[in-house]
């Protein structure tokens, strides 16, 4: 398991090693504007928020105990891993996609489970958790949201 950092801000090298991810997936996201990053004051590359990398990978372990591939991905990305989701409920893709039109959301996802829950209790607890992650990213949001308000004031 990579290291807790120490320092507030990381290179894209130790970014991708706490992360557990490949450098060229962190400049992708870095490049699409997901990941926030900061100009190395030596001119050389970007630096990233350890505060934020430490929040994504303490969210991704959680998904990553629920068997979800890819947790980190997930994490950064605010996507369900289709696959996992149409294995975890028993059905086609298709079948998926009519049931959650349009962009597949975590609050969707929870939905369905929710609807299954009843028919199939194995999948209780991996609702249970999943309900409990995602009102706790919600609320982290909230908080972040809230703080940068009054930051701004």
């Amino acid at each position: 398991m990579a290291r807790q950092p120490k320092k507030e801000w990381l290179t894209e090298r130790e970014a991708a090693e706490f992360l557990g991810v490949r450098l060229s997936l962190l400049n992708a996201w870095r490049k699409r504007g997901i990941m926030p990053v900061r100009p190395n004051p030596t001119g050389r590359g970007v630096l990233y928020d350890a505060q934020a990398l430490r929040r994504i990978k303490e969210l991704a372990d959680k998904l990553a105990q629920l068997g979800i591939p890819s947790p980190v991905s997930a994490v950064v990305q605010g996507r369900v891993p289709v696959k996992w989701l149409t294995q975890l409920l028993g059905i086609s893709r298709q079948r998926l996609y009519q049931l959650a039109p349009g962009s597949l959301t975590w609050e969707k996802a929870l939905t369905l489970l929710e609807r299954r829950v009843n028919r199939d209790p194995t999948l209780k607890t991996v609702y249970q958790s999943l309900k409990r992650w995602l009102a706790g990213t919600t609320q982290g949001r909230q908080q972040r949201k809230g703080t940068a308000l009054q930051r701004s004031r």
